[in-house]
């Protein structure tokens, strides 16, 4: 019986995107079932995103380090087998390492559910010939199946897109945008070169511009953009998750390509213009709440080609992302806003 499961363990490792869109299914969840836990087990350094949420407990693993590999999957069995008690198990990844550990879970005969990621409908979406092109499923959708497999009916209501904010704090009539145009796989960026133009247009008087990304490439960039755009803001990088999350919420608007910045700021109600090439909306991942007409793109036979954007051009000139012109960009931006 459902009642009798107080507490589940959730399992989704990575990327920081998907995980970002397991937060409102697990408040849902909590929601409406007051009396119910959450174990979540994820990247260690993912925990920044689960902070305060009532009823959950995350735990870190280095997926890298210590509890790498078949060993570390069975490192981090033990762990939970010792230390934690849970009565069903919400597998939300389906990969192999979540496929390897919850094997090893069965052994103490809990409840499992695992995602069904829709491997063949998004097959048949990105093939090069005779797609079949339909939306497919929200991706939170999938995660909120696993629970109802579990026995916990609830339904998660999509956010109308008209609640999302265009009007961030800020001070006087001043535009507080941000842009996040990196990705983690090239063919989802946007020519770095034309979103400098957009950025250009935006760098003007009544406007703050923010921008946001990773490694330490991207660092550089950002820090040359900040040196050459006067209404540029440059903002504490070392303050974690926590500082960078406030100066999103502060946002009239984000500007992003298909990434995990466009989730994240779909979390903290900021309205978001993003813009895509190789990969869709239609692939499940379109940011939590957003409106389908703030997505920047064109129609091409070969779209979507991928769907997380880690393939190659099949034509090999990038068409998709080639013929999105700034102004389009900027004009999405610029309704937006008005």
């Amino acid at each position: 019986m459902v009642e009798e499961r107080s507490t589940i363990l959730v399992i989704r490792f990575s990327a920081l995107g998907d995980l970002a869109l397991t937060i409102p299914v697990v408040k849902r969840f909590l929601d409406c079932y007051p009396e119910k836990k959450i174990i979540f087990l994820s990247d260690q350094n993912m925990a920044g995103l689960f902070e305060g949420i009532d009823r959950l407990l995350f735990i870190g693993v280095d997926l890298k380090g210590k509890q790498k590999g078949l060993f570390g999957i069975y490192r981090i069995f033990q762990l939970l087998k010792r230390n934690y008690s849970f009565d069903a198990i919400a597998d939300l990844h389906g990969v192999i390492r979540s496929y390897l550990l919850t094997l090893l879970l069965r052994t103490l005969k809990k409840p499992l559910a695992v995602i069904d990621k829709g491997r063949f409908e998004k097959f048949a979406l990105t093939r090069k010939e005779n797609k079949i092109y339909r939306p497919l499923k929200h991706t939170t959708e999938r995660y909120t199946a696993v629970f109802r497999e579990l026995g916990f009916s609830f339904e998660l209501p999509m956010p109308d897109p008209s609640q999302m904010r265009t009007n961030g704090t800020h001070k006087g009539s001043i535009i507080r945008i941000g842009f996040a145009p990196f990705a983690k796989h090239l063919p989802k960026m946007y020519v770095l070169d034309k979103m400098l133009e957009v950025i250009s247009h935006f760098n003007k008087e009544g406007y703050e511009l923010y921008f946001f990304g990773g490694g330490a490439v991207e660092r550089a960039f950002i820090q040359e953009w900040e040196r050459r755009f006067t209404y540029a803001k440059a903002f504490d990088r070392n303050s974690g998750w926590k500082g960078e999350s406030e100066v999103i919420k502060s946002l009239h608007l984000m500007v992003t390509m298909d990434s995990a910045n466009m989730h994240l700021a779909s979390l903290m109600g900021v309205r978001v213009v993003s813009v895509w090439g190789a990969t869709h909306p239609h692939a499940g991942f379109y940011g939590w709440g957003q409106d389908l007409l703030d997505a920047v793109q064109v129609s091409l036979p070969c779209r979507p080609c991928s769907v997380f954007g880690n393939r190659e051009c099949w034509r090999g000139d990038h068409a998709c992302m080639n013929q999105i012109e700034p102004s389009m960009i900027i004009s999405r931006v610029e309704q937006a806003i008005s």
